[in-house]
């Protein structure tokens, strides 16, 4: 990869799972000075002996790191960007173990978000009382398709062409993509951070055929079926339909033009056009190959992108008025399944915006 760096700039990847990995051996390949947090004693130990992480697939080499490390201090102390890749059920315990060592200057990417993760960041800096001047964006998705091969090494199947990001107010989008385009050229800023919140093709193409395919699921379909070339049928196409018909409605009501399923597959991997159907472009995407279908409900399909993407696009379409009847009707039997296992999620109490008007909440994610 070609070496990009501004070596005077540090690089924090927070997060040592597929995206954290790929992530931290991406920006260490363009020659950038590169910290990756982790949880885990063991592979922060692991990465420190081979001195970096390894990518193979459609990007090889090995990314060398200054350092893997389980101190939140260390890693982010002086870095300029700090990237935060994980899951979105491990967001707000991630934040809180953070945001106490935050410095003025700072970017903070949240990457992805899947929906509302910047407003619960910028929330729970408020609720902590630190006072620290930084720039908090996200995008809606990985740039890549990743999956680790142990505590150092990622293949990366495939590289988005575009991904969406927008910073928190919007009126600082312009200096946020300024520092990350260098790294990530597949960014394009969009209008705001309900873009990026509604821009989530997980929380249409997981929980809603995961839930239809829940008995294949209960029978060891992750083991003999494929999550999007055998999981989707007409009838799942048909619910997907649905929800994402309410999720363009909310993007309409704010006055944001939001792409289809469809549309936004054909976008990010170049895997077809708006001739073909939609079961057609994801079956002509390479990258979904091999992409199996969950073993169990109790996976990130439904745990994580169950409360933090529905939940969160169910509390826009509140702020909005936009009623989501199919998108909350796939949250409810969830929570009748699972019960207390499910997490209450990015409700509009969480995210701090209870009571909040539609007018205001403009006024809020986009600034002044």
């Amino acid at each position: 990869m070609m070496n990009l760096a501004n070596e005077s700039e540090v690089w924090a990847v927070v997060g040592g799972g597929n995206g954290g990995i790929a992530t931290a051996g991406f920006l260490a390949l363009q020659g950038r000075r590169v910290r990756l947090y982790t949880k885990s004693e063991r592979k922060a130990k692991d990465i420190n002996a081979k001195g970096g992480v390894e990518l193979e697939g459609v990007i090889n080499g090995l990314g060398r790191l200054e350092f893997a490390t389980t101190d939140p201090h260390e890693a982010i102390a002086y870095a300029k960007n700090i990237i935060i890749v994980l899951p979105s059920n491990y967001h707000r315990d991630t934040a809180k173990r953070i945001i106490p060592h935050l410095e003025d200057g700072q970017f903070v990417l949240i990457m992805p978000e899947a929906s509302c993760g910047a407003i619960e960041f910028r929330y729970l800096i408020e609720k902590s009382g630190k006072k620290v001047d930084v720039v908090v964006g996200a995008t809606c998705n990985l740039p890549y398709v990743a999956r680790s091969n142990g505590s150092c090494k990622c293949t990366i199947m495939g590289v988005k062409n575009e991904v969406n990001v927008a910073a928190l107010p919007a009126s600082c989008n312009d200096i946020f993509i300024n520092q990350f385009k260098s790294a990530f050229p597949m960014f394009k800023v969009c209008e705001n951070i309900i873009k990026t919140s509604l821009d989530n093709l997980n929380a249409m193409v997981h929980p809603g055929p995961i839930l239809l395919n829940l008995a294949r699921v209960e029978n060891g379909g992750g083991t003999k079926y494929e999550h999007y070339n055998d999981g989707f049928t007409p009838s799942v196409v048909s619910l997907l339909d649905k929800m994402d018909a309410e999720r363009i409605s909310i993007a309409k009501a704010f006055s944001l033009t939001q792409r289809t399923i469809k549309r936004t597959v054909i976008d990010m991997y170049g895997c077809g056009d708006e001739s073909m159907s939609l079961i057609e472009v994801l079956h002509n995407n390479s990258s979904y190959k091999g992409v199996m279908l969950a073993q169990s409900i109790r996976e990130r399909f439904v745990l994580e992108d169950v409360p933090y993407s529905l939940v969160a696009m169910s509390s826009l379409g509140k702020i909005a008025g936009v009623p989501t009847p199919c998108i909350d009707a796939v949250i409810l039997i969830y929570k009748a399944i699972l019960g207390d296992e499910l997490d209450e999620g990015r409700t509009l109490k969480n995210l701090g915006l209870e009571g909040i008007s539609k007018e205001d909440f403009l006024m809020y994610v986009n600034g002044k």
